[in-house]
């Protein structure tokens, strides 16, 4: 059999609804391993909220930040940050709108404002955190950022910032990546360094910015639990996170 690239995404898909690892994906993941297949993780989590289940899955490949740093064997291989002007004139609007907002470098997280901390603190816990500090550092790479905004405001934002994307993960949270980022783009990129072709890419997913991923895939496989768009972008739909979909799905495609 062909050695594949497996890549999962983290919330929804690795993780259960209650943020629990389900038996029958710890053993997916150890049976993929002794096939000798290449795992990954793509998660728009940060580096520092991934780490934890990286850590505690053992993977030695990860992109983080929604596609905008790629690590192979623990090493930074890819790296996008947001232009520093555009930046600034960005974290301006969400000043003048009171739109908070967090700014995500390599290794750490700061939030820039405070204006509805209800609001950030239930869009963070989604994805395993807490909030971040308040720090307004700027003389850091910048990767990523987080901003805590519905759907009511996204056209007094979004059109307007051409250098980058936005990409929505949770009804109040919306990530901010360099234009033509994505989860996508570095998993092609990340292949080619490792000397795979499209078509030896397996990916699973669930959420609204694993779309691109599962098309861009050789196999794209949505999870049950994802929404029907997202089901739509895929190759296969699999059971739940909470349903064996991750095993059942390797089964299917005896890959385990």
């Amino acid at each position: 059999m062909k050695k594949k690239m497996v890549v999962f995404d983290i919330d929804g898909t690795l993780l259960g609804s209650k943020k629990n690892v389900p038996f029958s994906t710890l053993e997916a993941l150890t049976r993929l391993k002794q096939q000798g297949h290449t795992l990954f993780v793509a998660t728009g989590r940060s580096l520092l909220y991934a780490k934890p289940i990286i850590q505690l899955l053992g993977f030695q490949n990860y992109i983080v930040c929604n596609g905008a740093i790629g690590f192979i064997e623990h090493k930074q291989t890819f790296g996008s940050e947001l232009a520093a002007d555009d930046l600034f004139s960005l974290l301006d609007k969400f000043s003048q709108l009171e739109v908070d907002s967090v700014i995500v470098t390599l290794n750490q997280l700061h939030r820039v404002s405070s204006f509805d901390l209800k609001k950030m603190r239930e869009a963070m816990s989604y994805v395993g955190g807490s909030l971040p500090p308040l720090h307004d550092k700027k003389e850091e790479l910048v990767y990523q950022v987080l901003a805590f905004y519905d759907h009511t405001v996204e056209q007094k934002i979004e059109p307007h910032f051409s250098k980058f994307d936005f990409v929505r993960w949770h009804e109040a949270g919306v990530d901010i990546i360099p234009t033509g980022g994505s989860k996508a783009a570095t998993i092609l990129e990340l292949a080619e360094q490792m000397g795979f072709v499209k078509e030896d890419i397996v990916s699973f997913g669930d959420g609204l910015n694993d779309r691109e991923m599962l098309q861009a895939s050789g196999i794209g496989v949505a999870m049950g639990n994802a929404s029907r768009e997202v089901k739509g972008c895929a190759d296969m739909v699999t059971n739940t996170n909470d349903d064996n979909g991750i095993f059942n799905a390797l089964k299917k495609l005896s890959l385990i």
